[in-house]
């Protein structure tokens, strides 16, 4: 049996249907949720992919807008099918799950997904959320659109680093180049997601490299930016990626540590690494979690005293270790 018939037994006699994703959603996050809400809604179903907040901007390109509703919130109802895309537990949504429901489907890619759906279509192989949806709807009966493909390869191209990361492998590159085949706007994602980036990025990235940190071996790389700078600057809703992949690209350095106050006394910290220290797991001390290369976690707490207690123990575990292990 294959995953889209299991899938298609929970949609059965179904009509409504809710896709959660997660805070502050990324390209895949964003990408995936849209391409699934598009294939759905062709097939006569009526998926509603519910946000908190307004879509970030760099996103508003992507087809599906029309799927998307804005709402605070609240206890999900029980008689509807949720399907829950990119989030490894139930707290990276903000919606609450219902008792007794009719079906939780999770579809995920992270190696700390908890499991929480009635079916759990987890792939930790998978280089993005969008790789297992495109698998997915290429075993049903559903057309690849090119308004699809352009968001599954916005999905793929964004956790993926544009294809540099490593997870990226031979079949992602299969699957992105069949997305260009069936008619993916590789000149709309180019331009919105790599030329047209908000002033706001680039200053979060000069207000970040102000409080630069550097490990005595090199190793750690850190910027830590306190809740005053950022809400006096309008920079809360920046994003960070940019800043983190400077950090992570510098020479000699394995880990990125970036902490940011998004509210007094809560930080949230995003950690890279760049071959073979597992952020996954220090993320995991705090509650977090992601991939061996890329995870994150909330901290509640003193922003100095949790600086200081994650470079410690980041620095901790990396020393000793350097270049064997980069050339394994």
């Amino acid at each position: 049996m294959t995953e889209w018939s299991k899938i298609n037994s929970y949609l059965h006699g179904k009509s409504d249907i809710l896709i959660l994703i997660h805070e502050k959603p990324d390209g895949d996050c964003l990408g995936s949720a849209l391409a699934l809400g598009l294939a759905l809604e062709s097939k006569g179903y009526n998926p509603e992919i519910l946000m908190p907040n307004k879509m970030p901007e760099i996103y508003e390109f992507l087809p599906g807008q029309h799927l998307i509703s804005i709402k605070p919130p609240y206890l999900l109802p029980h008689d509807v099918l949720i399907i829950a895309v990119d989030c490894a537990d139930t707290k990276r949504f903000e919606y609450r799950l219902p008792k007794n429901s009719v079906g939780i489907i999770n579809i995920d890619h992270h190696i700390s997904n908890t499991s929480f759906g009635d079916y759990n279509l987890v792939d930790a192989e998978a280089a993005a959320a969008g790789e297992i949806i495109y698998k997915l709807l290429h075993e049903s009966d559903i057309k690849i659109t090119g308004d699809i493909a352009t968001c599954l390869y916005t999905a793929i191209s964004s956790d993926t680093g544009s294809f540099s990361y490593s997870n990226t492998t031979y079949q992602t590159l299969q699957i992105a180049a069949e997305l260009l085949a069936k008619g993916a706007d590789i000149d709309s994602i180019r331009y919105n997601i790599y030329e047209k980036k908000p002033l706001k990025d680039l200053l979060i990235i000069k207000k970040g490299l102000d409080n630069l940190y550097l490990s005595p071996e090199g190793q750690v790389a850190a910027c830590t930016i306190g809740y005053g700078d950022l809400s006096k600057n309008d920079l809360l809703t920046a994003d960070t990626d940019g800043l983190i992949n400077i950090l992570r690209s510098t020479e000699g350095v394995e880990v990125a540590l970036l902490f940011k106050e998004v509210a007094p006394g809560q930080v949230k910290l995003s950690l890279r690494s760049k071959s073979f220290y597992n952020v996954n797991e220090l993320a995991q001390e705090y509650e977090g979690g992601g991939h061996p290369r890329a995870a994150g976690c909330t901290i509640r707490g003193n922003l100095s005293d949790i600086v200081d207690e994650v470079l410690q123990k980041a620095e901790g575990a990396l020393k000793g270790r350097g270049d064997n292990e980069r050339s394994n």
